[in-house]
């Protein structure tokens, strides 16, 4: 760094400017320690993790049935006349959102994977995908001759249009909440 001639004080004037810049920016890169996870922050957290899986899976359920029955995106609560119903519904997406949160919350302990976002965004990316796959709807709302292979192909990979949006969209909502909550 050049200092202007003739000026007795400039040389410690632009070392000391030129540190505190650089102390500046190494606080601004660096991220804070991640604090050791609590019961009730972990609990906390499974709870918002749960309550966006399973509101995923539902949504994915009830949009999934309106595009096979009426060609176009909507809001249809998939039903079977005395065999499958809203309650139904529910109680599938919770189970499947149950199936999951025990590697969420691995993933929120584990200290190597605790510390980057990006790690527990992918991990929720596809927890979010499992329930979507193992939640409702059940086949049989739409036929009683499908095979497992046909429930993966036809209601899950070939759903890609739904799919991919609903869960960018949950990933989002669970940062959000948890950014809220005060948990990360």
């Amino acid at each position: 760094m050049r200092t202007p001639r003739g000026k007795p004080g400039a040389t410690a004037t632009a070392k000391s400017v030129e540190i505190a810049a650089r102390t500046a920016h190494a606080r601004m890169t660096t991220l804070p320690a991640a604090s050791p996870p609590t019961l009730a922050r972990t609990l906390w957290q499974a709870a918002i993790d749960l309550a966006v899986l399973s509101a995923t899976s539902v949504t994915f359920a009830c949009v999934l049935t309106a595009a096979l029955v009426s060609d176009r995106l909507g809001w249809t609560w998939p039903s079977i006349p005395y065999g499958y119903a809203r309650g139904d519904v529910l109680i599938h997406a919770l189970l499947a959102s149950l199936v999951v949160l025990p590697a969420l919350v691995l993933v929120d302990w584990l200290p190597r994977l605790r510390r980057p976002r990006v790690w527990q965004d992918l991990a929720f990316v596809l927890a979010t995908l499992a329930v979507i796959r193992l939640g409702p709807p059940d086949a049989q709302v739409f036929g009683t001759t499908w095979t497992t292979w046909e429930v993966t192909t036809g209601l899950f990979l070939l759903q890609w249009p739904i799919i991919l949006p609903l869960t960018l969209a949950a990933a989002l909502l669970r940062r959000l909440l948890r950014g809220a909550a005060g948990t990360r």
